[in-house]
């Protein structure tokens, strides 16, 4: 019903953009205000909370009304960018602003994505879906968004992870790959097994690792590869204290628990357990499955793992210091150097 309804409105949107006519900004940016019936108008003041859906040609780079998470900002004229301040004058509730912003006019300010292309554009859909008084307003409409939008996301990731882990299945039966299900979805196939207890919460992991997508060749990350720029072992924290180690995707830590000290294998992590509707670049699409193969170095508790941190952090302390003694040298041996 909600799908129905939303593309009712862009339907309903669409028509109304019939009788109206694309305008020109000064610096040239196309744009069309479509003007509610009744709607309030917003004053200086204001927090605003606007809708939109952006795209560019048939791909969405964004879309708040799908999320169920509107974003909220104020509404202060004197503020807003040129281009706005002409574009969101005299606005009220319920109006609707497509934008036309040219991919060419992006190129040249240096702020152009990867995918665009010249003599294209980014359309941008908005909608004023309300406007509040106060901050205390704001604030309570915000919160019973984000839960609306967290019920949202936590559908799409359930529905994603099924969607994934048929796709995942189907690409074990059809190379005959033995795998092992993680406690939270990750599967993870054993490559060479390892020695020990299996890695978990009271202690931390060292590790070589390689990321792909399922089905691609380049990686997108690794700390093998000097291309990546750092080859240091990954530090695989699963115990409470951020201090051990740095934060890693969810399927990453799932993955772990089956593994212990030598272990190599690969593991197969569902978008969902990843970066999920996240584009990571263009090695990593929106909702793409990820492929990382390990190789366990060691595995510590929290005792060995913050020796290991202090006497990294010393090492680089002296690193640093040598460098800088290095360069006070060559300053003092160049003020030596009679002048011309």
């Amino acid at each position: 019903m909600r799908k129905f309804s939303y593309l009712l409105m862009l339907a309903v949107l669409a028509l109304s953009a019939c009788k109206e006519q694309f305008r020109k900004a000064k610096d040239g940016t196309e744009y069309m205000v479509i003007p509610s019936k009744g709607g309030k108008l917003v004053t200086n003041g204001n927090i605003i909370a606007i809708d939109m859906l952006v795209k560019y040609k048939d791909s969405v780079l964004n879309d708040t009304y799908a999320a169920g998470m509107p974003q909220f900002a104020p509404y202060d004229t004197a503020q807003l960018p040129p281009l706005y301040k002409e574009v969101f004058k005299n606005i009220h509730v319920g109006d609707s602003i497509i934008m036309k912003l040219s991919t060419d006019s992006i190129m040249k300010q240096g702020q152009a994505a990867p995918f665009m292309q010249k003599g294209q554009f980014i359309v941008i859909n908005y909608k004023i879906s309300n406007a509040y008084a106060t901050q205390q307003e704001a604030d309570s409409a915000r919160k019973l968004a984000m839960v609306k939008a967290e019920a949202i996301a936590k559908v799409k990731a359930e529905e994603q992870l099924k969607k994934d882990d048929k796709t995942l299945t189907d690409y074990f039966a059809k190379n005959n790959i033995k795998v092992i299900k993680a406690p939270q979805g990750t599967y993870v196939q054993i490559i060479t097994p390892g020695t020990g207890n299996n890695i978990d919460t009271a202690t931390v992991a060292k590790a070589n690792y390689t990321g792909t997508v399922l089905g691609g060749k380049i990686p997108f990350d690794s700390n093998t590869d000097p291309s990546k720029g750092h080859m240091e072992p990954l530090s695989v924290n699963l115990t409470n204290d951020p201090s051990l180690g740095q934060p890693l995707i969810k399927g990453m830590l799932d993955g772990f628990t089956l593994l212990n000290k030598g272990a190599k294998a690969k593991l197969y992590i569902p978008s969902s357990l990843g970066y999920g509707a996240q584009s990571m670049g263009p090695e990593m699409p929106p909702n793409s499955i990820l492929v990382f193969d390990v190789d366990v170095l060691d595995v510590m508790n929290k005792a060995q793992a913050k020796a290991d941190i202090e006497a990294k952090t010393k090492k680089m302390q002296e690193m640093q210091k040598r460098y800088l003694d290095s360069v006070k040298k060559a300053q003092a041996d160049t003020a030596k150097l009679p002048k011309k």
